[in-house]
């Protein structure tokens, strides 16, 4: 049972509360993990304020407690799926700490245009950040930080537009914009993507479909949580495929 009540963009929701403290909460696409500073809240997960040094959010609720809710680790925006926060600065502290050790099991599903061919079970790149016009770019660089990730084909589909995939990727490394890169540079662009991917291929897919996102969705978390540093165990949240999804690959 929750504690008390989340005052969540209207297109999340909470899939699981956690009796430790920790709230696993489906985001929807274009929604922020976090408000960009100086600019409205009204399009992140919460709509209320947040705490850019303890990297909360903080409101007072219908009783007039303060809540304090900390984010432990984001998405992109157009990324929908599960992202975890906590009430307990202990936990999100913990858990931090475990996504930075890479020791949360990450589940993505991607829908990309399929060449045919055969793909590898395990990707590994080095990737490198720049900025252009402003914004982060990534790409493959010798001189970047490695990224791994864990690939298996799901599914397939044809279409009127050619051949989709549905791949479900685990990454072992959380690199920004690791997976739409890794997917791209392998001429296997996520559908939707603006910065990686196949711009005509994107516009003819969301003209027939009449669905303009990124197909990428976090599907599934696994944590280990330790309380008092004593009793271990895994909690293991699940986010379903977005309607999206299904009506184009079923």
């Amino acid at each position: 049972m929750q504690p008390f009540t989340l005052p969540l963009h209207k297109a999340c929701k909470v899939i699981e509360y956690h009796p430790s403290g920790l709230w696993a909460i489906e985001k929807a696409n274009g929604v922020l993990s976090h408000p960009n500073p100086g600019n409205s809240h009204r399009k992140s997960l919460l709509t209320t304020a947040f705490d850019f040094n303890n990297e909360c959010y903080c409101w007072s609720d219908e009783t007039g407690t303060n809540r304090q809710l900390f984010l432990i680790h984001r998405l992109d925006s157009a990324t929908s799926g599960l992202i975890l926060l906590s009430h307990c600065i202990e936990m999100a502290t913990q858990l931090r700490e475990a996504f930075s050790n890479r020791e949360i099991e990450k589940t993505y599903f991607a829908m990309v245009n399929y060449h045919g061919l055969p793909i590898r079970s395990h990707w590994q790149d080095f990737l490198g950040k720049h900025l252009n016009g402003g914004k982060i770019r990534v790409s493959t660089s010798k001189a970047g930080s490695i990224a791994m990730t864990k690939v298996y084909l799901e599914r397939k589909a044809h279409t009127k537009l050619g051949m989709l995939a549905l791949l479900r990727l685990s990454p072992k490394t959380g690199r920004t914009h690791q997976l739409r890169v890794q997917c791209a540079k392998r001429k296997l662009p996520i559908i939707g993507d603006r910065t990686y991917g196949n711009f005509q291929l994107n516009r003819k897919y969301a003209k027939q479909f009449k669905c303009d996102r990124l197909f990428l969705h976090a599907t599934k978390l696994k944590v280990k949580i330790s309380q008092k540093g004593k009793t271990e165990f895994m909690w293991e949240v699940v986010s379903p495929l977005p309607p999206a999804f299904r009506k184009i690959i079923g």
